[in-house]
């Protein structure tokens, strides 16, 4: 099938980190034989057009396109394009929620003129499920929702995303298709020698909570476990981190890594024994799932959908966020996955989350979609 992906977030040259999972969840639905085309909208003005309009991205085309609301001459430039591509597609599929809005004149003009296309429509955003975590303007204007409605299908890459669509979209058009978690390399088996090796990825703001992670490790040494943390990622509370770091004197024991290149934090996954984070909000945490695809359980606290593949059999996730909870949740994952195979906790992982599983999902969604138009 051909298949039109809309996406107002998608990697470019200038950001080739921006949205990885919409890039990850177009070469599955390619590997499962279809054609693929994006158009990339770059909403409003806050971020710069790429300097490369159209091209190709990792072997896909695509073509990236400029709607500022406040410029309505591009929007409207914008609409007649995707006419124009809807008319190629056997399918269109819109990523993340503002893609919605950006495609439904569009959809809706040639549904009337009956040369509509199944439609169906995949979410990441916490937005969605948790509208005050992103602004009080977004908790406001939540009830913008009510688009999901359009799509014949939408898919939520968690259980409790997909929960949260169904409230506002058609009768049982919610379904699960998670994000794509690639296995890289051969998993290494885990130490838990001396000391104990911790691994952070994400950012360095509140959100992520970095401060209470690196309270945690005082809270170990104190209580005599000679733990190490290596952050990987930056942000704007790095000065407030190795502020916290130096008055705990932990400089020996916190490695605040920085931004680094996805090979390079695989380096630092299996060079791990555990993975923590005790964030404040999730969807699918991704970062998480690719340390389970590393071989390390997490230790984590229970704030999001990630619970569909973090369980006892991998994880200890907990309720509240004080250093004594955090620190006895990492002292009882290390007792649990000593002697757990890193091999052993990857493997379902890497099984379920694998590009052609995804692409199998999708493959169903799209033929759910064609039924129902």
């Amino acid at each position: 099938m051909k298949i039109l992906v809309i996406a107002t977030w998608y990697p470019h040259e200038e950001n080739p980190a921006e949205a990885p999972f919409n890039a990850e969840h177009v070469e599955a639905i390619r590997g499962q034989g279809h054609q693929v085309r994006v158009v990339h909208v770059r909403l409003g003005t806050a971020l710069a057009m790429p300097k490369s309009v159209n091209g190709v991205w990792e072997g896909i085309p695509v073509r990236r396109v400029a709607a500022d609301p406040r410029r309505p001459g591009t929007v409207l430039a914008c609409e007649r394009l995707l006419t124009r591509e809807m008319g190629w597609a056997d399918v269109v599929h819109t990523m993340a929620f503002s893609s919605i809005l950006l495609a439904l004149p569009a959809w809706s003009a040639r549904t009337a003129t009956g040369r509509g296309r199944p439609w169906v429509h995949t979410e990441h955003w916490n937005g969605v499920v948790n509208p005050s975590s992103v602004s009080p303007l977004w908790e406001k204007l939540s009830g913008l929702r009510r688009v999901l409605r359009f799509p014949h299908v939408v898919t939520g890459v968690t259980g409790q995303l997909a929960a949260e669509m169904q409230r506002f979209a058609r009768p049982d058009a919610a379904r699960v298709v998670p994000c794509v978690v690639k296995g890289r390399g051969t998993v290494a088996a885990s130490v838990f020698g001396t000391p104990l090796r911790l691994v952070a990825v994400g950012g360095l703001i509140d959100r992520k909570r970095p401060l209470a992670t690196i309270e945690t490790l005082a809270w170990l040494r104190d209580h005599g476990t000679d733990a190490h943390l290596t952050w990987v990622g930056d942000g704007p509370q790095r000065a407030e981190c190795e502020a916290l770091v130096a008055k705990l004197d932990l400089a020996d024991r916190v490695t605040l890594a920085g931004s680094v290149r996805p090979a390079e934090v695989a380096e630092h996954l299996s060079a791990a024994d555990l993975f923590f984070l005790p964030t404040a909000q999730e969807n699918f945490f991704t970062s998480a799932a690719e340390a389970l695809a590393a071989g390390r359980a997490v230790v984590a606290t229970r704030v999001g959908g990630f619970s569909d593949y973090a369980d006892a059999s991998n994880s200890r996730l907990v309720d509240d966020v004080t250093p004594e909870v955090l620190g006895r949740a990492v002292l009882d994952a290390a007792e649990a996955f000593r002697n757990v195979s890193a091999g052993d906790i990857a493997a379902p992982i890497r099984a379920r989350f694998a590009p052609a599983a995804v692409g199998e999902l999708f493959d169903d969604a799209y033929a759910a979609a064609i039924a129902r138009a």
